[in-house]
């Protein structure tokens, strides 16, 4: 049963984020730039011998936490106000709202 729920909710999420990645362009445009930025830094990431970090290195990180930011924050207000609908859509179906 745990799984299940699970899954549905992990579904749902991706479900919204990829809406937000069609209809949202403050969303998709952090979403591209996070991408773009993650790939000019996984090489740092996954250096296994001690790392340099340029400056261009530095702000590409401060780039990708602003970018994550926006994104986990918008997201936030989105799952919120989803849950907020479904937990009404949920109570109407059952009855208790009428």
């Amino acid at each position: 049963m745990n799984l299940n729920v699970s899954d549905f909710i992990v579904n749902r999420i991706q479900e919204i984020a990829d809406i937000l990645r069609e209809n949202n362009g403050e969303y998709s445009l952090a979403y591209d730039k996070s991408k773009s930025l993650h790939e000019n830094i996984e090489p740092i990431i996954h250096s296994e011998n001690s790392i340099t970090i340029s400056a261009g290195d530095c702000m590409d990180f401060r780039d990708l936490f602003a970018q994550e930011f926006t994104l986990a924050a918008i997201m936030q207000e989105t799952l919120y106000k989803q849950g907020y609908l479904d937990c009404i859509r949920l109570l109407s179906m059952l009855g208790v709202l009428a």
